[in-house]
């Protein structure tokens, strides 16, 4: 959530290679309190890999981690990707977004704002989910949520409770 709440805190910077100057901001701020440097280096590297690049063992900040912690933040910087291509208009059309991770593939389901279309959304998320897929080794499918099945699942969780 802190990555991608700072994302663009490089913008502050330099709208060229933003993301990078949102690494430095970041790794470099005394106001994060209550982060390990740890946590921090993380949500660094996460901002730091949401746009351009996917990241490279020849980069030396993730060259640092270990194996499992760049899985991490490869994974978390493929759902930011994902996450800011479905809201590259800022004009709110996506109301929810619910993620399963299936056997032989990711499905994405956004719901569109009453009103909206989606399809440009739609577009730009599936465009930026070649990290993700590649992290998850199965490919990445961005798609409208059906609404019959989320009024099926609400009245199944209802009779349930």
């Amino acid at each position: 959530e802190a990555a991608a709440l700072l994302a663009n805190v490089g913008l502050t910077v330099s709208h060229d290679g933003h993301h990078k100057h949102s690494y430095y901001v970041i790794r470099h701020s005394d106001r994060l309190v209550g982060l390990t440097d740890a946590e921090i280096e993380r949500i660094a590297l996460v901002a730091r890999y949401h746009r351009k690049s996917a990241p490279k063992e020849r980069h030396p900040e993730f060259a640092r981690l270990g194996p499992e912690e760049r899985r991490i933040v490869v994974a978390l910087a493929g759902i930011l990707r994902v996450a800011i291509g479905l809201d590259r208009t800022h004009s709110r059309t996506v109301a929810a977004v619910r993620g399963a991770l299936e056997p032989e593939r990711v499905v994405i389901e956004v719901t569109p704002t009453v009103g909206r279309d989606v399809e440009l959304a739609l577009h730009v998320a599936a465009e930026r989910a070649g990290v993700l897929a590649e992290v998850l080794d199965r490919p990445v499918e961005v798609v409208v949520a059906d609404p019959r099945a989320r009024r099926e699942e609400a009245a199944t969780r209802s009779s349930e409770g």
